[in-house]
């Protein structure tokens, strides 16, 4: 089992629906499989072992069975689904056009949610259907992804790999355009506007944040609607290569203070330094001084790249100390039911000393996508079992604390989560600004105040946050007042 860095996921139903190939994608990990099966480009049959894609699951969670007529089906979830599909439909609980609905439901379900996959193996096999598999559904992978591209977490492999070459619209994909947001059609008009310009530069003249720019990019690429230009990338100008030979020549020459390295001051705010950083990361990206230019130009780039690297880190660890506020302990009722007991252990209670990278991924990753289907209860059980695999990071913490704030007697756990998630990442402002929500939830406006103020301070473009300290500080009668006109 690998981590899966550079999207094959993705790449493969990519190739697969331009070239319109007939064959057997297979995606595993360590403890489940899924198959999908092609013809032509489109998509005929998928197959998994995930509880939650089992055919029973979704008919359940769909609203086509009932919670006491799913479990007396429960012994045969772990059957063939066709088998559960035909008891059913032979005993009147659900009609033969329900079964066909969910039947293609769970086949787009099973495709889309493979693109969130990080960890494990990916196999296409070509030319190659099982007999069983011939007859079946003829779903065109435009949709399919359009939504899995919506899932990827990271799209650093876009980023990285394309960052300095230009972005082309190509022609003849216009009928794919219904499919996209407004947002991503204006990213199409700002492209095809661009003269040829590189990503970086792009950016910064159409002022799109950098991260909604890569995430509209990768769906246009993944759609075949966009690619990059291999033989323009942004190479480095005269002044900036002058600015890598200085910056090189002061670094060699004893230049240590850790801020001065990045040209920041100390009482900037991690964000800020952040941000500097990985502008000067892309800048002197040893890549830019490639084989076109001097290979000494490269090395020196090199040297420059890494220097900031250390600089950054050890700023970083200095920063960690940095939270939030202690705020007074929350209180819960003295009685929680017994069936939410187990939810509410502790996550870091019978940690394994190994960790298992492969159950970690696995258990996580379906945690997330359950906590986005809103199933709040399954997204903790399996996020609290991916923390028992290993030390959990504050990504994990974080979807603890989420899940929790959906239920009925964990604010407490959500709380004390969301407040570990904040001192293992100090200068995300994610943990920051949910637990603000959190503490206005409880009607603790101060504490959420301090929050959300602190929120925007991390991540001055978080509107989300600067929204609710608008809101707490002119309540709609107020609000009203301050915008009405004088008479």
């Amino acid at each position: 089992m690998e981590l899966i860095r550079d999207m094959p996921v993705p790449l493969e139903f990519k190739r697969i629906f331009l070239n319109k190939l007939t064959g057997e994608l297979r995606v595993s990990t360590l403890k489940n499989n899924k198959r999908m099966f092609f013809r032509n480009g489109k998509l005929i049959h998928s197959e998994s072992d995930f509880f939650d894609e089992r055919l029973g699951v979704i008919l359940n969670l769909t609203g086509k069975v009932s919670d006491s007529q799913f479990e007396n089906i429960s012994g045969l979830i772990h059957s063939v689904d066709d088998q559960v599909g035909t008891v059913l439909v032979q005993n009147d609980i659900i009609s033969k056009d329900e079964l066909k609905e969910a039947v293609l439901y769970r086949i787009k379900r099973i495709a889309v949610s493979s693109f969130s996959i990080i960890f494990g193996d990916v196999e296409f096999i070509e030319n190659e259907i099982p007999g069983n598999q011939k007859a079946g559904a003829k779903i065109s992978l435009e949709e399919i992804i359009y939504n899995g591209g919506r899932r990827i977490e990271s799209v650093n492999y876009i980023s990285k790999k394309y960052y300095f070459n230009s972005p082309e619209i190509l022609p003849g994909n216009e009928k794919l355009y219904k499919l996209l947001s407004d947002d991503e059609r204006e990213l199409i008009e700002i492209i095809k506007g661009s003269e040829e310009l590189s990503n970086p530069r792009l950016i910064s003249r159409s002022g799109v944040q950098a991260e909604r720019y890569w995430e509209g990019i990768t769906i246009l690429f993944l759609l075949g609607i966009a690619d990059f230009s291999h033989d323009k990338k942004d190479k480095p100008t005269e002044e900036e290569i002058m600015g890598l030979v200085r910056l090189k020549s002061s670094l060699e020459n004893g230049t240590s203070n850790i801020f001065s390295i990045l040209g920041v001051n100390e009482e900037d705010s991690i964000s800020s330094i952040q941000r500097i950083y990985v502008s000067l990361a892309q800048k002197y990206d040893p890549e830019r001084f490639g084989s076109d230019l001097s290979p000494e130009l490269k090395k020196s780039a090199e040297y420059v790249l890494q220097k900031l690297g250390i600089a950054f880190r050890k700023i970083n660890e200095l920063r960690k100390k940095e939270r939030v506020p202690d705020l007074e302990p929350l209180n819960l009722p003295e009685e929680v039911p017994e069936k939410m007991a187990e939810l509410s252990s502790d996550p870091q209670k019978d940690i394994s000393d190994d960790f298992d990278y492969d159950e970690y991924f696995d258990k996580f990753e379906r945690g997330k996508e359950l906590y986005r289907a809103k199933k709040f209860d399954e997204a903790l059980i399996l996020l609290k079992e991916s923390a028992k695999s290993g030390d959990p990071g504050y990504e994990n913490y974080l979807y603890l604390g989420l899940c929790q704030i959906n239920l009925p007697f964990f604010t407490d756990e959500a709380e004390r989560h969301l407040k570990k998630a904040i001192e293992i990442a100090p200068a995300k402002s994610e943990p920051v600004h949910s637990l603000g929500k959190l503490y206005l939830k409880l009607k603790r406006k101060k504490s959420a105040k301090k929050c959300f103020e602190r929120a925007v301070e991390l991540e001055p473009g978080n509107i989300e946050a600067a929204q609710y300290l608008f809101r707490m500080k002119y309540p709609p009668k107020k609000r009203k007042k301050l915008f009405s006109r004088e008479k």
